[in-house]
């Protein structure tokens, strides 16, 4: 054990191939730490970003909270993507699943409907739908009131996956939102109700 030891530490020895990538990587590793600390953070981001839009000509006032808005909804929807990777599930076969969690009611939705609630064609809705059904994310029945009518409804699984999901991601934006207090939550929220509901009176 004594001569190993000492054999390590002779400075004549030349280092083995793993040797020197176990070395590089800590280097590496160690650059991208140093890295990571001389980042701007993502608030100084934003600033600086405004304050070039204004050096533009734009109205600060409004930079500072579109910017803010966009760079927020990117970062959470950046964390929307990995966490649908984790789960097996595409973006798309998300927006079935939503739209089935909020509008399918007892009876479910057609096809076409969800079609067009995505923004695909029938055909596409149908592939997509053959994967899910695969899965035991959705089941396809018959319309009882109308026989050449399918009727697509969440499963047990499917329910299961999309509450999981749910609240997986709301632990996260509970987090995002931690600095406010209830208060100002709410109040953040009505502001924001208050913008959304203006969009209808701008033109298309």
């Amino acid at each position: 054990m004594k001569n190993s030891i000492s054999n390590c530490c002779d400075s004549n020895i030349v280092p083995s191939k793993q040797q020197t990538s176990k070395s590089n990587s800590v280097m590496w590793h160690t650059a991208g730490m140093a890295d990571l600390s001389q980042r701007p953070s993502r608030a100084s981001e934003i600033r600086q970003d405004v304050a070039t839009y204004v050096a533009a000509g734009a109205d600060e006032s409004v930079q500072r909270v579109i910017t803010s808005v966009h760079g927020l909804s990117r970062r959470l929807n950046q964390w929307y993507d990995r966490q649908l990777a984790d789960l097996d599930v595409s973006t798309g076969e998300w927006a079935v699943l939503s739209k089935l969690a909020r509008d399918g009611g007892d009876k479910g939705l057609t096809p076409s409907v969800l079609a067009d609630a995505v923004s695909v064609a029938p055909s596409s809705m149908t592939h997509r739908l053959d994967r899910m059904a695969e899965r035991g994310l959705v089941s396809r029945l018959t319309d009882p009131d109308n026989r050449v009518r399918v009727l697509v409804s969440l499963t047990e699984d499917g329910w299961a996956l999309f509450r999981s999901a749910i609240q997986e991601s709301d632990m996260v934006e509970s987090d995002i939102l931690q600095p406010l207090s209830r208060a100002e939550r709410a109040q953040l929220a009505d502001l924001l109700d208050v913008v959304i509901e203006s969009l209808d009176t701008l033109d298309p």
